[in-house]
This record gives structure tokens, sequence and C-alpha cells, in this order.
């Protein structure tokens, strides 16, 4: 699909029809990749997080969780008791 839109003040706006096709919200934020050799630019819908939160991302931390779920899945779950929590909590 090739639309034609015009920036206007440094502002370049995607019209109704074309965000409905990519699903993306008026007040949507965006990645933006540039390709000088190309002479084009691509716009990636982006979601911005806390810096705090960003933990949750990273390659490590995914990789636990992806061994949780398999662990789970092959009911490798131990069940804890609420005290048994907190004294886990207590000895980090």
């Amino acid at each position: 699909m090739t639309t034609i839109v015009k920036m206007s003040g440094g502002r370049l706006t995607l019209p109704a029809e074309l965000r409905q096709v990519l699903g993306v919200a008026a007040d949507q934020t965006f990645e933006v990749e540039t390709s000088a050799e190309q002479d084009a630019f691509v716009l990636r819908p982006a979601t911005v997080l806390r810096r705090e939160d960003a933990w949750a991302y990273t390659c490590e931390h995914r990789a636990l969780l992806a061994k949780a779920h398999a662990d789970s899945a092959e009911g490798r779950v131990r069940h804890l008791t609420e005290a048994e929590l907190t004294a886990l909590g207590d000895a980090a």
C-alpha cells in the first residue's frame, strides 16, 4: 500500500485510513529507523516504559521466565505457603 502524505511544520500526519490498516492509535509513539543508502525511514510502533521496569525485558529475565513457563508446563511446580514465601523474601 502506498500513501502520499505531506510534512507540515516538521510534523508528519498519518491519515486515519493508514492508521487503521496498521492498527495504531492517533497518539502512538514510534521508533524511527533511517537508511541514507535507501533514502528512506521506517516507523515502528513502540512502547515506552519506565527505566525502573526495564529489568523485566532483559534477555536474562526473559530466559528465566521462559524456563519457569517450561517447568510449569512440565508439571515441575512447587507450592509454597504464605509463611514460606515470606521466609524466602526475608532471606534475600
